[in-house]
């Protein structure tokens, strides 16, 4: 979530939490499944400015 709109200084923050608490291997491809649902809700209410991230987000899902 905190990549999906675009957090400042997202790269400090991950560092931080590897020091803390380390992601397992392959949470970068894992990320679009996570903010799928997000995404598609956010194209049913606010409109089709969401629709390309959204199918793009399903897409690298099913490849997983």
């Amino acid at each position: 979530m905190l990549s999906l709109f675009g957090l400042p200084h997202l790269d400090t923050v991950l560092e931080s939490y590897q020091d803390a608490w380390p992601l397992t291997d392959g949470w970068q491809e894992r990320v679009p499944a996570h903010q799928l649902f997000y995404l598609a809700t956010h194209w049913l209410l606010f409109g089709g400015s969401y629709g390309p991230s959204t199918v793009e987000a399903a897409r690298r899902t099913v490849e997983l």
